[in-house]
């Protein structure tokens, strides 16, 4: 490796990871890709990994140490919440994403939705409830109390959308105590549920200029027909069919632009990755949820399209210096994309692991715009199998979003497990476009 290329290394793995990672050694500044921990799947791909796990903080600063890596990106949530970035910025050391203080905007619901009010974003009606029991008196109480979100990284244990007061009591039990990944506090935000299309936009911020990257359409329920629990996404279309450029500008002047320059004024600015998810009633966008770390699939779906320096954008957005430039240094295939998730059995409620993954890789290889993004896999002799949740994201292009979809269906058909599970309506109603 020349020594004027930069060393990486990304914290975590999975779908997300292998994207970030490919993008990464695409970049013609980046020499090496190094992921802590990875998986046995990415090293069965040729990637570089090293046995240090993403929560352990003290442990990445002293591997980033060791190896004098010219950028450290952080995958998952959990790590920025608890303070990766703090750390390694007190020791000297680069790295891509927020602080502890500015990761509260995913860290924790209750600080989100204040902020959303203070602003005027809009988002649907909520409370703050200090326990179970306020809980389920306003659900009692108000009609539209029918959403139950923990206070913290909750994942989709910590979110439960309810139909009647009946489903209410059960929801709020697993919410605040079958949440396996635990809670910050014992608040929960009860929020009113609004039904419309859901779309994510991805963007990009040096913690004053904001810039959108992307947006896709979501599919999160687990159900064709958007039926079944919500799941952390079974499927995306790149870009969401039901925005215009217009509807883009305006989302960011009206959610992202506020939300930064608020964060920044209060002497905890943003840098680094900035998902808000919406939801669509009737052309009007409401915002559902702040991310501060890339999405999965999103990054999937969105980052395949990009060529060019990504390593210079992410350094812009921690650096403060030529943010918009690198961007605008980059290349995007505007065709449409489609991407479909395929997951274990008794996903998202358990997770059911060992079963041999099947993969025809040669369909693959002869299919330049059909990619495969492994997520809960690992390796084993004499193949891979699957480790529990999503394991493996198919994103398909196209000129037409129908010939995208075919597209990832005929690679989803290449793929094979016990308890395999997957969509098959996604992009449907959009097909013939």
């Amino acid at each position: 490796m020349s020594e004027d290329l930069a060393k990486v290394m990304i914290v975590g793995g999975g779908g997300r990871g292998h994207a970030l990672g490919d993008a990464l050694q695409k970049s013609p500044s980046v020499g090496q890709v190094v992921y802590a921990p990875g998986s046995s799947g990415l090293e069965r791909l040729g990637y570089e990994t090293a046995p240090v796990a993403s929560q352990d903080l003290p442990g990445l600063v002293e591997y980033a140490q060791m190896e004098e890596f010219d950028l450290t990106v952080v995958g998952p949530n959990t790590p920025l919440v608890d303070g990766i970035v703090d750390r390694f910025e007190e020791v000297g050391l680069p790295i891509f994403g927020p602080n502890k203080a500015a990761a509260r905007l995913e860290g924790s619901k209750v600080f989100a939705r204040l902020l959303m009010r203070d602003l005027g974003i809009p988002t649907p009606r909520f409370a703050v409830a200090d326990g179970p029991d306020r809980a389920m008196h306003m659900a009692r109480s108000f009609r539209w109390a029918r959403v139950f979100k923990a206070d913290g990284i909750a994942y989709d244990k910590g979110v439960r959308v309810t139909e009647s007061l009946d489903e209410c009591e059960q929801a709020i039990e697993e919410v605040m105590f079958d949440n396996i990944y635990g809670l910050e506090s014992e608040r929960l935000v009860v929020e009113e549920r609004i039904d419309g299309q859901e779309v994510t936009l991805f963007s990009l911020t040096d913690g004053r200029d904001v810039h959108v990257l992307g947006n896709v359409f979501n599919y999160p329920r687990l159900l064709d027909g958007d039926k079944g629990p919500p799941s952390r996404g079974m499927g995306q279309i790149c870009p969401a069919p039901i925005l215009t450029e217009g509807d883009v500008e305006f989302i960011r002047q009206r959610t992202l632009v506020p939300t930064v320059d608020a964060m920044r004024e209060a002497g905890t600015p943003v840098k680094g990755a900035l998902f808000v998810d919406l939801m669509m009633v009737k052309g009007n966008p409401y915002v559902i949820d702040y991310n501060v770390r890339f999405g999965d699939p999103a990054t999937q779906t969105m980052l395949s399209a990009y060529s060019g320096d990504f390593y210079k954008v992410l350094q812009a957005c921690r650096t403060g210096d030529g943010l918009a430039d690198a961007i605008e240094a980059l290349e995007r295939d505007p065709r449409p994309r489609v991407a479909v998730v395929l997951a274990c059995e008794g996903y998202p409620r358990t997770f059911v692991r060992g079963a041999p993954i099947k993969i025809n890789e040669d369909f693959f290889l002869d299919r330049p715009d059909l990619l495969l993004f492994h997520d809960g896999v690992r390796f084993t002799d004499p193949g891979i199998e699957t480790t529990g949740g999503r394991t493996i994201t198919v994103v398909a292009a196209a000129d037409t979003l129908s010939a995208a979809r075919a597209l990832a269906y005929q690679g989803v058909a290449e793929i094979s497990f016990e308890g395999v599970h997957y969509r098959t309506d996604i992009a449907a109603e959009f097909s013939s476009t």
